[in-house]
């Protein structure tokens, strides 16, 4: 890859410093050019050997003259460490694809590993984001053929245009728009110009599908083995039509931080072509060993929200390494500066298991069925965000989403009445074979979406072509004039005065894109309007509502959800996702509204089990429940939609929550009191309680377990004749105990000098410690304890550090990380003492602070704190109520 052949040029009056303005999605030139008198000089030039030479004069007149030659060669770009040289394989020609493959064979696809791929079914390949860079002379990453390839598909030479094209870096970011090296001097030339870009962006697009990821996936499905890819992001290929090519679409938060906006821009593609969408996820610099569990569970459900089903955890390391570049706790093989270490040096790991199965459910959920979403957004992106976030908007926690600052579809009004959006570009609807299309629905057996929005200034005529016939078939089309996007953070906003106005490429007519448009424009399904802000009465306007809507509006609810047309259920995933940004705020109540009629369940993600919801309302063709998620917290329902006859259920109650067991209504309280239920034939019914009062646990018998550097251990292996050595680290575990302890953070642990010099290091500490641990007391519960009487451990907070319940020797269900609440019913003794054991493992972060280790952030407070309780509830049955 590099440049062109050895080509020259002739061109007036070039300008330094011109201030041109940016064009469509790009940026400035570092000069001005006259266009019209670009000349290609390169027939003229002479070789003789590996000396090049031009003899030329320049025309009579006034103005400067400029030469310029281009080259191509290799780009030098390699990976070290590495057994042998390394190089960046060619990402434009076939050539690439073909070493990479004729590599594999050679030396690692043996017999016996090919055969136990197929055996096994679940083989993939892992392409990581477009890297590419060149460590020489370069302006933009080219290939042995792209001359011919462009000629051949835009139908002009692109060489006479090398000038504009060409600019400050190989690689693109999202810090500022490309510097070009050379702009128009006419404003005229502009709009050409901005096209001839895109012309090359498109070349490129489309080598990059053709030449690398076709015959790749190809080669791997002969071996039963998958494609997964993030695909495009760090160079100008566009971001969603590869993913015609692909069997697994990939996001991460590293780049795409924690901006969901961004995530559809991908989530569209996977879900037109029906791919998984995963991520690569937990990458945050500078912060290694130092998010707890919390933090990564909310980071999972946002990337849940966010329409990813697959997560993929970064910076597992194994914990053996080259004795100059290994020390406890283990081997970096991402580096100390990325997080983070999924593995068994973590005392976290310890809750692994459940945490795990936590996700696994949620994840099994969003790939059921097919997904639900309301609009497809049409945009073309060959310049992703990606990368180069300003700090101030990193981690997740901190992105532009989360201070309600969209990237692209501006006007969030949308959002926050529940309609769901993707975006994609205009050419996926014209795959003839992949889209299908009914009245309302476009992908009726994918996302379903069910409009269609335009609002960027320009459009491909094939896919212009082709929205007309979807119109014509009756699919509600908007188009959204005087809009304005985000292509880099360091750049203005990007402004589109008429949607659909201008061509994107040289060779489409603006004359019959015009007339195409005004053809769409005509049809009653067809709506225009002149400010995004209009956009919602616009759609209702023309009958398309959110399947799942919020009955007021919310700027902190994300929803996403499936549906199983087999089993008739549709499922909802709802989360309060400004876990940071509200974080120590009250809930969040609001009314989800789902289109059908049937009966709800909940879903406890910790626990898998499944209970139907006690109160909602059916009103024409939706289901209606009330919820209340506190900041980070998440929620799981299932709506049952199998036709049955209608029945009497409870849609209000004042107490707690309503029970429903075959034809019984029953409430649940924690307090004494008399409650109002309201049934949905209009009857209300009233219940008296009594509760049983909470139980205070306030003292504790704790064990700390210390984790710190324990014996060196090293591992010699002798192979091929060479012989390598690599050491690791076991870890000391040291047992501290504070007998009849208050709920206080370890850091204010009362210890001893003979307990601190057990400990390793200078100035043994508390506040140094890192590990697990163990809590336990006992109580009794009140005499008379009836049937009817059950009971939850509450705890009041864990510090973000996730913990196991063990009750009379028997582990509770999962315990939410959001409520810290579980049901212990069913392990409590009604007689007698009960023994309850809490567990709380934590991260590494003050054992490596007080190490020197590079991490940010100071010492954290670990421990349940807060207080525990034992709080009481009673099950009673609501009087008059059978149905």
């Amino acid at each position: 890859m590099g440049w062109t052949p050895t080509s020259s040029f002739l061109f007036t009056k070039p300008r330094k410093d011109s201030g041109q303005a940016p064009g469509y999605g790009e940026g400035t030139g570092t000069g001005e050019l006259d266009l019209g008198s670009l000349t290609d000089l390169s027939a003229k030039v002479v070789r003789d050997g590996d000396t090049y030479s031009l003899k030329w004069t320049a025309p009579d007149g006034e103005g400067q003259y400029a030469l310029f030659v281009y080259w191509m060669h290799g780009t030098g770009e390699i990976f070290e460490p590495s057994t042998s040289k390394n190089y960046t394989i060619n990402y434009v020609d076939r050539y690439g694809v073909d070493a990479l493959k004729d590599y594999w064979e050679a030396n690692v696809l043996t017999p016996e590993l090919k055969e136990t791929m197929r055996r096994n079914g679940r083989g993939e390949i892992y392409m990581d984001s477009l890297e590419l860079a060149s460590y020489g002379a370069a302006g933009v990453l080219w290939g042995h053929h792209f001359k011919d390839e462009f000629r051949t598909r835009r139908g002009y030479d692109v060489t006479r245009y090398l000038p504009v094209v060409s600019w400050d870096r190989t690689r693109h970011d999202s810090n500022k728009p490309p510097e070009f090296d050379y702009a128009p001097t006419s404003g005229t030339d502009t709009g050409r110009v901005q096209k001839i870009r895109n012309d090359v962006n498109q070349t490129f697009s489309e080598l990059y599908e053709e030449n690398v990821l076709k015959p790749l996936q190809a080669w791997l499905h002969g071996l039963g083995m998958k494609l997964r890819a993030e695909p495009s992001y760090g160079m100008v290929y566009e971001i969603s039509t590869p993913a015609k090519y692909l069997d697994g679409v990939e996001t991460e938060t590293f780049a795409q931080n924690g901006d969901l906006d961004v995530y559809r821009g991908m989530l569209g593609s996977a879900h037109m072509y029906g791919r998984p969408f995963s991520s690569e996820t937990g990458a945050v610099g500078g912060r290694n060993y130092y998010y707890d569990m919390d933090y990564w569970t909310r980071i999972a459900y946002l990337q849940f929200a966010g329409g990813v089903n697959r997560t993929v955890f970064h910076g597992y390391s194994a914990i053996e390494g080259s004795e100059a570049d290994t020390h406890w706790p283990g081997h970096e093989g991402m580096y100390s500066f990325f997080s983070e270490r999924f593995g068994g040096r973590q005392p976290a790991s310890l809750m692994y298991p459940e945490w795990t199965q936590m996700l696994g459910r949620i994840q099994k959920v969003l790939r059921q069925g097919k997904p639900r979403r309301d609009l497809a957004i049409l945009r073309a992106d060959n310049a992703f965000i990606s990368y180069g976030q300003p700090r101030a908007n990193t981690p997740a926690e901190n992105s532009y989403f989360m201070n309600d600052k969209p990237y692209f579809w501006r006007d969030l009004a949308l959002q926050h009445a529940g309609y769901t959006y993707d975006y994609f570009s205009p050419q996926l609807l014209e795959d003839a074979d992949n889209v299908r299309l009914t009245r309302d629905e476009l992908q009726p057996d994918g996302p379903g979406y069910q409009a269609v929005i335009l609002y960027q200034d320009s459009l491909e005529l094939s896919a212009a072509k082709r929205l007309l016939t979807i119109a014509k078939g009756g699919l509600p089309v908007l188009f959204v004039n005087n809009t304005s996007e985000i292509r880099s953070h360091e750049g203005p906003e990007i402004a589109y005065d008429m949607a659909a106005s201008t061509t994107r490429f040289t060779g489409d007519s603006e004359e019959e894109l015009g007339r195409v448009v005004a053809r769409i424009k005509k049809l009653r399904n067809v709506g225009e309007v002149d400010r995004a802000e209009d956009a919602l009465a616009a759609l209702k306007r023309l009958g398309v509502e959110p399947r799942v809507a919020y009955a007021a509006p919310n700027d902190t609810i994300m929803t996403i959800s499936r549906l199983d047309e087999k089993a008739k259920i549709l499922y909802t995933f709802a989360y309060n996702f400004k876990f940071e940004k509200n974080k120590g705020k009250d809930a969040t109540a609001f009314t989800l509204s789902m289109a059908g009629r049937g009966k709800p369940h909940t879903i406890d993600a910790w626990t898998g089990t499944l209970d139907p919801v006690g109160t909602y309302v059916t009103d024409g063709g939706h289901t209606k429940v009330e919820l209340s998620l506190k900041p980070g917290e998440a929620a799981v329902l299932a709506l049952e939609l199998k036709d049955r006859s209608p029945h009497t259920h409870a849609v209000a109650t004042t107490a707690d929550r309503v029970i429903e067991d075959g034809s019984r209504l029953s409430v649940l309280a924690t307090r004494s009191g008399t409650y109002t239920t309201t049934l949905s034939d209009g009857r209300k019914a009233s219940t008296r309680v009594r509760v049983p009062d909470p139980i205070p646990l306030e003292r504790w018998d704790l064990t700390v377990q210390d984790w710190n550097e324990g014996e060196r251990k090293v591992n010699t292996e002798t192979k091929f004749g060479h012989e390598t050595k690599e050491v690791y680290y076991t870890t000391k575990k040291t047992d501290l105990s504070f007998p009849d302890s208050r709920l206080v953070p370890w850091k204010d642990l009362p210890a001893t000098e003979a307990q601190l010099s057990r400990l390793a290091g200078d100035n043994p500490s508390m506040s140094h410690v890192s590990g697990i641990g163990t809590y336990e007391t006992t109580f009794r519960l009140p005499r008379g304890w009836a049937r009817a009487n059950g009971a939850y451990l509450r705890i009041g907070s864990t510090n973000g550090d996730q913990d196991r319940v063990v009750v009379n020797g028997h582990q509770a269900p999962g315990l939410d990380l959001r409520t810290l609440q579980v049901d212990v019913t069913d392990l409590l003794r009604a007689d007698g003492e009960n023994t309850v054991q809490v567990t709380v493992a934590t991260t590494l972060t003050n054992r490596l602070l007080q190490r020197g280790y590079e991490t940010q952030g100071g010492v954290q407070g670990y421990g349940v704190t807060g207080g525990v309780s034992i709080v009481p509830y009673t099950v009673a049955e609501v009087a008059d109520a059978a149905r």
